[in-house]
């Protein structure tokens, strides 16, 4: 089963959270990030999740200075959990004052944390606590 995912500020109780989008396509053939991610939500039992990336630009800089500090806050605000796609998002979470988040690891494959199927599995409980809190 594929996840809706839900690319507007619709309110629900869960956001994931990216830094930008990639140059590159999204695909559904196997090990990549799209699919991982599917596999994820299944294993965490989320049917419908709301996704929003830090820049919606491919050449975005990664400065605080040029983030759309208002566009976010406002997106997030909503939301009562909120899971960071990696350490780098969780940092501007923080610095935007979202301090109440959770981090998994991005799913790209690029990210050698998910070569630990342990380690990853660990974090994925952990964010189902989270989540059910």
């Amino acid at each position: 089963m594929k996840p809706e995912l839900n690319m507007s500020s619709l309110k629900h109780d869960t956001i994931f959270v990216g830094l930008n989008p990639s140059r590159k396509k999204i695909s559904s053939q196997k090990n990549t990030a799209y699919i991982r991610w599917c596999e994820w939500l299944d294993y965490l039992r989320l049917d419908r999740v709301t996704f929003i990336n830090l820049s919606y630009d491919v050449d975005w800089d990664f400065k605080f200075s040029s983030l759309d500090r208002t566009f976010i806050c406002t997106n997030l605000e909503n939301y009562s959990k909120i899971v960071a796609w990696g350490d780098r998002v969780s940092g501007f979470l923080n610095r935007l004052g979202f301090r109440d988040h959770f981090v998994v690891p991005h799913p790209s494959g690029l990210n050698r944390k998910i070569n630990d199927h342990k380690y990853v599995f660990t974090t994925l409980d952990e964010c189902k606590e989270y989540l059910n809190e």
